[in-house]
């Protein structure tokens, strides 16, 4: 389970990192997420020690990520409302873009959470 773990964090990785380069001026920020991401794919394919704990607090700390991704996407389309009352909301979908992904990274990060908890289990076995 830790390799099908370990291939899934280099697919979603690789998958972010154009999304982050659209950001251009921000993007060596949101560039730390992916690469660490595949980071820890790269200890949970070799099964070093205390990676599982390593994967729990980096998914904990993703979801707090994703929340905030949430949050902010729901601003922007409040935002979006109240410019089109004015006479402006062109982009105003874009609100959508941080929410879809948020929703998307913090199911994976549940998941995450969920198999650490099942490979903790196994371990102590």
């Amino acid at each position: 389970m830790l390799r099908a773990l370990a291939v899934a964090h280099v697919v979603i990785a690789i998958g972010l990192m154009p999304l982050v380069a659209l950001t251009i001026l921000a993007a060596p920020v949101f560039l730390i997420g992916p690469i660490w991401a595949l980071v820890l794919a790269r200890r949970m394919w070799r099964g070093q020690p205390g990676v599982i704990s390593t994967l729990r607090m980096t998914h904990v700390a993703f979801l707090v990520i994703d929340a905030v991704m949430i949050g902010y996407g729901a601003w922007m389309l409040k935002a979006a409302a109240e410019s089109a009352a004015r006479g402006g909301g062109l982009l105003g979908g874009l609100g959508l873009m941080p929410i879809l992904l948020g929703v998307f990274l913090a199911l994976f990060s549940t998941f995450t959470l969920i198999c650490t908890v099942a490979l903790k289990r196994a371990a102590a076995l």
